[in-house]
């Protein structure tokens, strides 16, 4: 955000449904400092019999420090929420979309959404920390949609006008 303060001309998107998976990760986390607090082990913590109830006190306030955080990343336009794409609005959806699912092993139904989003919106970049899925679809969503597939060091390296991105390594 400062560099778009000097001058950046660069745009950033996210979607609805990354926003959405943001409280699902803290969800997640809360779930597992409960189950720690509890003396549960962790090889118990996927059973769903251990799935604690997370007081309403520790939601509130976590809402509220999460969307003091989006108030942040989206003032000034910093950051622009996007819809995800829809087959009604592109014809060209269910065929991006399925072949994400079907030629990329680790791909899941939320990442075909999302790319599928990202590519008919015809971003650059895509920025993950999901290793295996970086690995696995790197060369095709760059090869057949221009789609550059990266993690977040990589995204800094971007913004900082590092040389071009390589989708073999």
């Amino acid at each position: 955000m400062r560099q778009r303060k000097n001058g950046l001309l660069d745009e950033f998107y996210v979607s609805a449904l990354a926003t959405n998976e943001l409280f699902s990760a803290i969800r997640d986390e809360v779930r597992s400092i409960l189950l720690f607090k509890g003396g549960i082990p962790i090889s118990r913590w996927r059973d769903s019999r251990n799935n604690p109830q997370i007081p309403e006190d520790y939601y509130e306030q976590i809402y509220g420090l999460t969307l003091a955080s989006f108030d942040i990343l989206f003032e000034n336009h910093g950051i622009t929420i996007i819809p995800e794409s829809s087959p009604w609005e592109d014809d060209t959806y269910w065929s991006i979309c399925s072949s994400i699912l079907f030629l990329i092993r680790e791909s899941k139904t939320q990442d075909a959404m999302l790319l599928t989003t990202a590519i008919l919106n015809r971003a650059d970049n895509f920025v993950t920390l999901d290793t295996p899925l970086i690995r696995s679809a790197r060369q095709v969503l760059h090869d057949e949609y221009g789609l550059h597939l990266i993690n977040p060091t990589e995204g800094l390296q971007v913004l900082r006008g590092a040389p071009s991105f390589s989708p073999e390594r």
